[in-house]
């Protein structure tokens, strides 16, 4: 069949995989695209563009197929099981396995995740792949670590910077909560989001006590991650970059918020979050959020100066304290502080501007008004919710980043 009868017109604009077939039905290549019909248009309306390899695929295709999935981590995962099974000939130089990546999870005791070349797997590992592109396995593997730590490589006996990141299992995790993180890597890699997902929700309804409230907000926040990726997601990039909202979203989210707490205005908020380590390493946060997007040009960092002892809402008073002595940052609309009545209370102190905290137990909303405190608890897919728990665990990150600096330095682990 000519390329030129291929039918491209009803090609879907999903993410997903797409399989070039000769005449004689056979799969001669394998693809992903954020987008199948622009991707695949573009092998047929550009020859003057396609090196003398592509051209002589094109002109080989009869029939395509198209495998439709909900996001790029998902095409990508596809695209490497099915360049596995069919071997297809045009596929770049895949008989030499070496210009491929796959990733290994080692058979230790602890085992190992990392991206090699087929010719460096160890043996007796479990192996993915091929994957055609190592810079896509390195995105994926950032993005799985952020969501389930696991260990490249052997750990130190003493913590690491991740481990303050939280981004690490720790020098001595419990085997078997190890090893369960290593089954929900697996399963991502083998392309069983659906299954991961209802794991996690098992797994959350089962842990109800309220001493282990942390390990709940632990497995939410994966569930969350999970959910993000999988649903329209476009950037393996992006994910722990920004507050990643659309447009829509943003405005929706704003105009529920403004409601809320009942403000006309709201252009500017700033967030702001502690965070210490023991007796020492007290440090202060703000993050930005204005006109519609997180801007990391205008974040700010303090050592927090007054206090040589853990107090959370006294810190918080004093790094909006100093803050607000710089007019020259602008005036935000909005205060965010991570924490609940105490914190809140401590900054109303020493502004009149509107301040709000985000209680992180029930994810509470919090705001003194002069009948006293009020309480909102939004929808868990509130617009607005979404957006306040972006910003406070993007506050949370910064602080704690900072944190970590401040250490290495001291420690001598940063130049």
């Amino acid at each position: 069949m000519p390329k030129s009868t291929i039918n491209l017109i009803n090609l879907p604009t999903s993410p997903g995989c797409y399989l070039y077939r000769d005449a004689l039905g056979e799969i001669i290549y394998v693809g992903k695209a954020i987008n199948l019909k622009k991707r695949v248009s573009q092998y047929f309306h550009r020859d003057d563009a396609l090196g003398p390899k592509t051209q002589t695929l094109v002109s080989q295709i009869a029939s395509i197929e198209t495998k439709v999935v909900s996001s790029e981590i998902e095409a990508l995962i596809l695209e490497s099981s099915l360049i596995k099974k069919y071997r297809p000939k045009y596929n770049s130089l895949l008989k030499d396995d070496r210009s491929y990546s796959y990733i290994v999870i080692t058979n230790d005791l602890f085992p190992l995740v990392y991206s090699t070349h087929y010719s460096s797997i160890p043996p007796k590992s479990t192996v993915f792949g091929p994957f055609p592109s190592g810079k896509d396995v390195v995105n994926l593997l950032s993005t799985i670590h952020h969501i389930f730590p696991y260990y490249k490589k052997a750990h130190p006996k003493t913590e690491c910077l991740y481990c303050h990141l939280n981004q690490c299992p720790g020098p001595n995790p419990n085997r078997q909560d190890y090893l369960k993180t290593i089954s929900k890597i697996k399963k991502i890699l083998n392309n069983k989001f659906s299954l991961l997902r209802r794991q996690l929700v098992s797994e959350i309804k089962k842990v109800n006590q309220p001493e282990s409230y942390e390990k709940a907000l632990a497995l939410k926040k994966q569930l969350d991650s999970l959910d993000y990726i999988v649903s329209g997601w476009r950037n393996l990039k992006n994910l722990f970059e920004s507050v990643n909202l659309s447009e829509d979203k943003q405005s929706q989210a704003i105009n529920e918020l403004k409601t809320t707490i009942n403000l006309p205005k709201i252009n500017r908020i700033e967030c702001y979050d502690i965070s210490q380590m023991g007796t020492k390493y007290f440090v202060g946060s703000m993050v930005v959020w204005q006109n519609g997007a997180i801007d990391k040009s205008q974040y700010k960092k303090f050592k927090i100066n007054t206090k040589v002892t853990p107090d959370d809402q006294y810190m918080i008073k004093e790094v909006v304290f100093r803050r607000l002595r710089h007019p020259e940052w602008g005036t935000p609309d909005l205060i965010m502080v991570d924490g609940g009545k105490p914190q809140v209370s401590s900054v109303t102190t020493i502004t009149d501007l509107p301040v709000i905290g985000l209680a992180k137990k029930f994810e509470t909303i919090v705001i003194k008004n002069q009948n006293g405190f009020q309480e909102i608890n939004l929808p868990v897919n509130s617009s607005a919710l979404n957006l306040l728990k972006s910003l406070r665990d993007e506050a949370h990150r910064f602080a704690n980043y900072y944190r970590c600096q401040l250490m290495s330095q001291s420690s001598g682990l940063l130049s």
